[in-house]
């Protein structure tokens, strides 16, 4: 079986050609997510601006949820991955906390921590469909293992939607379970689009989150291509990088 195939809108368009690479899906992110803490951190009084900018930002989240999945079958070291996840989620929580006013708080956590806890759970859901869990042998012979996986996927999805929606994650538990469809819907595009549709306009209720559906079209034209392979530590750094410096311009601004 390919890697990757070029169904979907490929069928139509020459994505070897004019498709996206992971890189650019990245910059697209990158950008649309600079978008959107302009507006919380600059623009919180200025109306329409800040509500355009918000929903310029809604693009983010469902592209860095995509582009997650697929790092996590192209990495070679998914432990690496994780940890790196994991170390920058932290390393965020204090500027994102800044963003809010405060220094440190615990009452809501940084998107970091919602891509961590998805990749974790795509992980241990990969696993276990692998049949790489080994059960008690009298379970197997009393339950049998196809029950057996499917009862340990519903705790690991349950594990990872409760530690989302406790942590008071951004994006909480419809996150968790986005990263988790794209990763089953991998190779079906009508799936994807599905879960990015049901995820921006069936979870938040009626707002700005509807634009998120636009993540659409730039998903739609990945060509399975890495693209550029340098500078892997640029994405995560960038993230508490840039709201550090928006906080810092807007405190230059008030003195």
């Amino acid at each position: 079986m390919k890697e990757f195939d070029n169904k979907g809108i490929g069928a139509y368009l020459n994505l070897d050609r004019w498709g996206l690479t992971t890189f650019t899906l990245k910059i697209i992110a990158m950008v649309t997510m600079i978008f959107d803490h302009v507006a919380v951190i600059l623009l919180t009084d200025y109306g329409n601006m800040y509500e355009a900018f918000r929903i310029v930002g809604r693009i983010s989240f469902p592209i860095f949820c995509f582009v997650l999945v697929e790092g996590y079958f192209h990495t070679k070291n998914r432990m690496s991955y994780a940890t790196r996840l994991g170390i920058f989620a932290l390393i965020s929580e204090v500027p994102y906390d800044m963003m809010y006013g405060s220094f440190f708080n615990l009452e809501k956590q940084n998107v970091m921590f919602t891509l961590f806890f998805g990749f974790m759970v795509i992980w241990a859901l990969d696993l276990i469909t692998g049949f790489a869990i080994r059960y008690p042998e009298k379970l197997v012979s009393k339950v049998g293992v196809l029950r057996l996986n499917y009862l340990a996927e519903l705790i690991v999805m349950a594990l990872g939607f409760g530690a989302a929606y406790f942590l008071n994650t951004s994006y909480s538990y419809a996150g968790i379970l986005l990263i988790i469809c794209f990763y089953v819907f991998r190779k079906h595009h009508i799936g994807k689009i599905a879960s990015n549709v049901v995820f921006n306009m069936g979870m938040f209720g009626y707002g700005i989150q509807w634009a998120g559906v636009l993540s659409i079209l730039p998903i739609a034209l990945y060509n399975g291509k890495a693209g550029c392979r340098k500078g892997k530590y640029v994405f995560y750094v960038f993230y508490p990088l840039h709201i550090l410096l928006l906080v810092m311009i807007k405190k230059w601004i008030f003195m």
